[in-house]
């Protein structure tokens, strides 16, 4: 299994890769409504990436089929559009982004809308139609396919980075988010010693914050 969601993830950011380049000409050449619609696309591809991670820990089959149905959903996969804003205002550690992964925010709704209505014609109330090219994108265009481009980097996963993940997070699985973010540095850190991150200690540090390192699970 860990060799499979390895080559699922990798497959995945190669992908999103493409589509950003996409996008990234779509937009130099005038298109902005396409080249929104593809910048969403890789955005919705990288975001695979997470929750294959979240597999690798899956044990029970309700578990699975969830994490299935989150993959098959656009929503589910789009969530990480809002990290460039969050950053903007401040946010580097992983407590201050935890509102990209906000359950109870509408955010994956608004961008899986703009994809809609960045691709097709719509009639709205009052017999409102709506046209891509009519759509004021001047401003979300750059900024989607900047994110495209920062999440859309490709990357060849080892299945060892998997199996690292499963020994250090699965025994941890279900703990407070101080035991969670001991197992994770951990788990950098064994990747730092198998040559598998080029993240140093300082920026793993930086972005995991404040927490108990003496926390056991």
């Amino acid at each position: 299994m860990p060799a499979q969601i390895a080559e699922g993830m990798t497959r995945a950011l190669k992908n999103a890769e493409r589509l950003a380049e996409d996008a990234e000409s779509l937009l130099k050449a005038g298109r902005a409504p396409s080249a929104v619609a593809l910048a969403i696309l890789s955005i919705e591809e990288s975001g695979k990436v997470t929750i294959l991670r979240q597999m690798a820990t899956a044990s029970e089959e309700k578990e699975w089929a969830d994490l299935w149905k989150a993959y098959r959903s656009h929503t589910k996969k789009n969530t990480l559009w809002i990290f460039g804003e969050l950053v903007q205002r401040g946010a580097k550690t992983l407590d201050e982004l935890r509102p990209v992964a906000d359950p109870d925010s509408d955010h994956p709704d608004v961008l899986d809308q703009l994809k809609q209505i960045s691709i097709y014609t719509d009639c709205f109330t009052d017999a409102k139609w709506s046209s891509p090219t009519e759509v004021d994108l001047e401003a979300m265009a750059p900024y989607l396919v900047k994110m495209a481009q920062v999440f859309g980097k490709p990357k060849t996963v080892a299945a060892e980075e998997i199996q690292l993940w499963q020994k250090h997070l699965l025994p941890v699985k279900g703990a407070t988010m101080d035991v969670q973010k001991v197992a994770v540095a951990a788990w950098f850190q064994e990747m730092k010693l198998l040559g598998l991150s080029e993240a140093s200690a300082k920026e793993v540090e930086g972005f995991l914050g404040q927490y108990d390192a003496s926390t056991q699970a």
